[in-house]
């Protein structure tokens, strides 16, 4: 089994699901931005469906709040996000992961939970939306292409648009030294392609938070 594939499915849904023990935690001490937040999570809904290309896919169920792995893509929820990574540099990321981020810490289980969004999946609506991701000067890799669909079917392979963003600057993000704005609005995202919705969703959730 490769890194990338132990970690979504093993090491993942155990990150998500002390994100959201912490969430029930903090909210039931009264935090009330911990009650949206655990709210957030909870309505969310649907299955994220990851293609580690050469290595295999891997389905996570989520809804109420709680994760679970499935071998098979399920019938009923719907598909939220279907991405494909080459599987050699998915491997590459996760071990960068595992050396540099503190994946025991309350931040890294909160990050996991917060993938889950109903406010998301609200803003992004019915309508499929497919791209590519393309990392440029990654670890060990000059570019990668990362394909994702959003309420797509599968992992798209003619994507509407791409956006381009460079592994530092992804880093930088990560490390909390650059805001998601600052990627949006300060040029270190290059598009191509009609990106016109997406950028009108990312506009409106950064505005929310």
């Amino acid at each position: 089994m490769s890194d990338a594939i132990q970690f979504v499915r093993e090491r993942f849904p155990e990150l998500f699901r002390r994100g959201v023990e912490n969430l029930r935690r903090r909210a039931g001490e009264g935090s009330e931005g911990a009650k949206r937040r655990l709210a957030d999570v909870e309505q969310a809904c649907g299955v994220a469906w990851i293609r580690l290309e050469g290595a295999g896919d891997v389905f996570l169920r989520v809804t109420g709040g709680e994760i679970a792995v499935a071998d098979g893509k399920p019938d009923d929820l719907p598909i939220r996000v279907a991405l494909a990574v080459p599987a050699d540099a998915a491997d590459v990321f996760v071990s960068e992961a595992t050396q540099h981020a503190d994946l025991e810490s309350d931040s890294a289980a909160y990050a996991a939970a917060r993938t889950a969004s109903a406010q998301v999946e609200r803003a992004v609506g019915a309508e499929p939306l497919e791209f590519h991701v393309i990392l440029k000067d990654t670890p060990d890799f000059e570019e990668v292409v990362v394909k994702v669909g959003l309420n797509a079917p599968e992992p798209p392979e003619s994507p509407r648009f791409t956006a381009t963003v460079a592994w530092d600057d992804l880093e930088a993000l990560r490390r909390g030294e650059l805001q998601p704005q600052q990627l949006f609005m300060g040029g270190k995202l290059r598009f191509g392609g009609d990106y016109s919705r997406a950028l009108a969703i990312g506009m409106q959730l950064m505005q929310q938070r």
